[in-house]
């Protein structure tokens, strides 16, 4: 009869632990390295006179008129009600998400004295790279299924980014607030759009004809990489000093303040599993692309977002692995 030791059977445990720990791991870089390494391509493509700024600025609006909202339309369209099993989370993700807005109207007006800064760190803080990081994190970390979760956030969440990032810059832009000025902001914004006529085929069950499914698609498909392509070419590293302060403030509080809270709450709420795991990515995931490509357009500190994007991109490998290792220790998903 074969007889294994405790000592065999604890040090096995150990090595499966090991072993996820390390995939945990590869499994986060293999998702943040290639957003990373698309902006270094773009930036590289810019100092070598491959494309020139007015290219950056042309490419720069065909993201944020066109190919942005075709993905969030499709994001949103692809979500599907009925593999939810507790609403409440949206809720939860959706209610955090307007208390952070909140909180950093509050304080960042009295730490950065520029307007056109106060709105991208404002936006840099509450609104995070779900859509492009958070979908394919969470679908990874529960391969066998728990997915409605993950894809039903993106409705609760990702035209509320948008809704509050226009407000952000919109109340910063000309120094007093104009409510007209901000609403016609939102109506006008081709992202909020987006999000709209996605919700709106996913509420009536439209099915898209194979031809406009594929257009979509295809269209979707751009937007990210370039995105990231033409943020990286607007990066001017040499500005990283003159914006030390403003990035430490905005990144620190994206990925360390804000999560922390959060799912202290959230926690304390008794949710777990894949619904745990989809708040920790919501609160815990990088600055969205987004949030440069709107600064950009909307006469915000375009240089500072896109310094924030990358910077809380390359550190949330660190703290996403930190908070994946934790919460799997701890046994909460």
């Amino acid at each position: 009869m074969l007889h294994i030791s405790p000592k065999t059977c604890k040090m096995n445990a150990y090595e499966r632990e090991r072993t996820k720990d390390m995939e945990n791991l590869v499994l986060t870089i293999n998702i943040i390295l290639p957003i990373f390494l698309v902006m270094v391509i773009g930036y590289i493509c810019k100092r070598v006179g491959l494309v020139s700024a007015d290219t950056i600025s042309g490419m720069n609006k065909l993201v944020f008129r066109l190919f942005l909202p075709a993905s969030l339309c499709q994001s949103v369209m692809k979500a599907d009600p009925e593999s939810m099993t507790n609403p409440s989370v949206l809720a939860f993700g959706f209610i955090g998400t307007f208390a952070i807005f909140l909180v950093s109207m509050l304080i960042i007006p009295r730490i950065e004295r520029e307007n056109s800064r106060r709105g991208v760190m404002i936006q840099g803080i509450f609104r995070s790279n779900y859509a492009i990081f958070g979908v394919p994190l969470a679908e990874a970390l529960f391969p066998a299924g728990d997915g409605g979760v993950a894809a039903m956030m993106v409705i609760a969440t990702v035209p509320l980014f948008n809704v509050l990032g226009v407000i952000s810059l919109e109340v910063f832009r000309g120094g007093h607030p104009d409510l007209k000025k901000i609403l016609r902001g939102i109506v006008r914004n081709p992202l909020i759009w987006g999000c709209l006529i996605g919700f709106l085929l996913m509420q009536m069950r439209v099915t898209l004809p194979q031809f406009a499914a594929s257009t979509l698609s295809k269209l979707a498909a751009i937007a990210s990489p370039l995105a990231l392509f033409t943020l990286g070419g607007s990066i001017n590293l040499q500005a990283f000093r003159h914006n030390a302060r403003s990035l430490a403030v905005s990144v620190s509080a994206k990925l360390l303040v804000a999560p922390l809270a959060m799912l202290s709450v959230a926690y304390l709420c008794g949710y777990r599993g894949a619904e745990f795991a989809v708040l920790m990515i919501v609160y815990g995931a990088p600055c969205a692309v987004n949030s440069y490509t709107m600064a950009a357009q909307m006469d915000g500190d375009a240089e500072l977002a896109a310094q924030q994007v990358m910077l809380s991109t390359v550190l949330c490998t660190a703290t996403m692995f930190a908070m994946i290792f934790l919460f799997k220790t701890m046994g909460v998903f």
